[in-house]
């Protein structure tokens, strides 16, 4: 094609506006959400290159197409998302979700919300991160917490969650120092009173910096308590938290239980 020819299909290009095509990846995207909302997770995983990497909201990495589907497919039972607000630039979209799941609803943070990136090669994903908004990280800083202190009697752990001068508003024991030092020794004196202690939230909530926890805590009543020395039977009780966040740990704390009642049950 001579010089000429090829003068004339640009500028009938120009005045035209024919263009190159940009794969419409937001439709690739929202098939992604179709595939685990009907719960087909064969079909989710043809989606995925091979060497697809996922940062899941819990900061956890997935690597590799078997890996990845592996980890969707645990998320199944109970899953719905509804997304919105898809932008697309190049091989990359990002939305927001809000996302329910048996696993979510286990932790008590049933929905999360998050602010979704998804690369792609061609129309297979290769890459995909979710991340938390502010409110469901706050909420997940004390399903940490639970696994991390309550459960897992890991005192050093209190460090990572809560502020050196944390404000108590809840009664506290005579004598007991304030600020962090305080929650220290709380958990101390509770996992020597209960070495089995578990806690089981049922529901987390947040608003902007604040978070409310409803659990229940339970465990055997082996060594003294409160003055009160051990009944060696098993306990269970109700525990409601509220805390103000700072920079991710608790700042301030407001509290209420039933344990006392729990316990003077026990010992009928």
């Amino acid at each position: 094609m001579n010089k000429i020819g090829i003068g004339l299909i640009v500028a009938g290009c120009v005045l035209t506006g024919c263009r190159v095509e940009e794969r419409n990846l937001v439709q690739v995207a929202k098939q992604m959400d179709a595939s685990v909302n009907a719960h087909d997770a064969a079909g989710f995983t043809a989606m995925l290159a091979n060497d697809v990497a996922a940062k899941g909201p819990d900061g956890t990495m997935h690597n590799g197409k078997d890996s990845v589907g592996a980890w969707m497919t645990t998320m199944l039972p109970g899953f719905h998302v509804d997304s919105r607000g898809w932008q697309q630039s190049g091989d990359t979209v990002i939305w927001m979700s809000t996302v329910r799941s048996d696993v979510f609803a286990r932790m008590g943070v049933n929905p999360i919300k998050t602010n979704t990136m998804a690369v792609f090669t061609g129309e297979k994903l290769q890459y995909f991160h979710a991340a938390l908004d502010r409110e469901t990280t706050g909420k997940m800083i004390f399903v940490q917490f639970y696994a991390d202190v309550v459960n897992g009697g890991n005192i050093d752990a209190i460090d990572k969650y809560i502020t050196e001068d944390i404000i108590e508003h809840a009664p506290v024991p005579p004598g007991f120092p304030k600020g962090r030092e305080g929650v220290k020794a709380y958990f101390k004196m509770i996992r020597a009173a209960f070495p089995d202690l578990h806690g089981t939230p049922s529901l987390i909530l947040a608003d902007g910096d604040y978070v409310l926890i409803s659990a229940t805590w339970e465990g055997t009543n082996k060594g003294k308590f409160m003055g009160k020395p051990g009944s060696n039977k098993p306990m269970s009780w109700t525990v409601a938290d509220v805390v103000r966040l700072e920079n991710g740990k608790a700042a301030e704390h407001w509290g209420w239980d039933d344990m006392s009642e729990r316990m003077a049950e026990s010992r009928k």
